[in-house]
């Protein structure tokens, strides 16, 4: 029988002293959208650094995948996951979206109400409204939150025409943004270019030094470079045999997207493939179109098992990011990330000021390309055909540059100093 040693007392004093943070996502493991995958592997980060972490998730996350009764509370990577039972209507109506939202906000304000004040929400802006949780229980009992804000709303809402920029529900949203910022402890942003943003629409000197960059991240040991004549799923649809340009992920309305399909019909004639692996917003979209102009050289395939990432991932040649232009400084692509480190070449649709372009700038990894010019992402696919052994050799540069800059280990040091730095 193994006797269990008793804890020196100053290790026991360490124990109460540990900060306890909630993290607030409508997803979550096991769900396949960059945020739950990103919550998962940062709250696992967080709990081996000594946290204490706890997470309050959709329920409808799992639901797709099971159909005997699911527990409300479950254990992963030693970190507590509530599952709550939202309403989960379909997403493309705006109304039913954000009767979803309402119905996680409300099941938070219920659930957090009887959990201690001295916990630190951590709330990802997904939903939106989100916030306002944090911003509740501040005003009531004093307890401190941080913002993780991946999308700035409602401006994108209003760049995107789903809001009317002079409407009331927007002015009272941007009002509410400055409160909720101002009691914030702190807010992470994805980008330099979100960070300024915020600055210029709250125009407040001390919102700056609030406000933390701290970029996104891939799994280094999960996504690592494959070659295309190894991999089983390009074999299997024949990309190994030409030029592959992929598309994998959410299909959201803030990604210039018709721009690679309309390139697409202009290079019929060639070795080109566009592979397309996901859903969203846009799809139904740009199956019409692809069904339209009647293009063999497009291929659609649904979310694939997330173990198949790695797979998924370097069955290309050629990775896309894009972000429409409507949206610069509002949001940034994580994709970049997942495109790095599967050491591939980047075609990048987005604005040259981006974080985004820097990176590719930097690394020289790839062509950033103007958002919805057609002809200049066709004549970067024609450089390519030409000049195969450039891809591999920008493949190699994407890697390195991810190892060097954009592990989670870089990201999760820039989270713990600011806990460390909470009072």
């Amino acid at each position: 029988m193994v006797r269990k040693e008793k804890l020196p007392w100053y290790e026991w004093l360490t124990f109460f002293m540990k900060k306890s943070i909630k993290i607030l996502s409508e997803y979550f493991y096991p769900g396949l959208t960059a945020t739950g995958k990103l919550m998962t592997q940062l709250s696992g980060e967080l709990s081996k650094k000594g946290f204490e972490v706890e997470v309050y998730t959709c329920r409808h996350n799992r639901m797709a995948k099971s159909k005997v009764k699911l527990p409300l509370k479950e254990i992963y990577n030693d970190v507590k996951i509530n599952l709550l039972p939202c309403v989960n209507l379909n997403k493309e109506n705006l109304l039913f979206r954000i009767i979803n939202w309402l119905s996680f906000s409300f099941h938070l304000l219920i659930n957090l109400s009887f959990k201690s004040s001295k916990d630190i929400l951590f709330i990802v802006t997904n939903p939106p409204i989100l916030p306002l949780v944090g911003l509740f229980f501040n005003i009531v009992r004093g307890q401190r939150f941080i913002p993780i804000i991946y999308d700035i709303y409602p401006d994108i809402a209003v760049a995107l025409e789903v809001a009317e920029e002079n409407s009331f529900f927007v002015k009272l949203w941007k009002r509410l943004n400055n409160v909720i910022y101002g009691r914030a402890s702190g807010i992470v942003v994805i980008s330099k270019q979100m960070k300024q943003t915020l600055v210029n629409n709250t125009k407040s000197n001390s919102l700056e030094s609030k406000i933390e960059v701290i970029y996104n991240w891939e799994d280094a040991e999960f996504i690592k470079p494959l070659e295309k004549e190894n991999n089983t799923f390009a074999k299997k649809n024949g990309y190994n045999e030409v030029l592959t340009v992929l598309y994998s992920g959410n299909f959201g309305l803030y990604n210039d997207l018709c721009t690679i399909i309309y390139a697409a019909e202009r290079v019929q004639k060639l070795p080109v493939k566009f592979v397309f692996i996901g859903d969203g917003a846009q799809k139904k979209k740009l199956e019409e179109i692809v069904r339209d102009k009647d293009l063999k050289n497009v291929d659609f395939h649904p979310y694939q098992p997330f173990e198949k990432l790695p797979e998924i991932l370097t069955c290309a040649d050629i990775s896309i990011v894009s972000e429409d232009k409507r949206v610069n400084g509002l949001c940034s692509s994580s994709k970049l990330y997942s495109s790095l480190a599967s050491g591939r070449a980047v075609l990048a649709l987005v604005n040259k000021d981006s974080d985004i372009a820097e990176t590719i700038k930097n690394c020289n990894c790839g062509f950033i390309v103007n958002q919805e010019d057609v002809q200049q992402v066709v004549n970067q696919l024609k450089f390519y055909l030409k000049n195969r052994n450039e891809l591999k050799k920008m493949g190699k540069k994407a890697r390195k540059y991810f190892e060097e800059h954009y592990t989670i280990n870089h990201s999760i040091e820039k989270y713990v100093n600011m806990l460390k730095e909470l009072k």
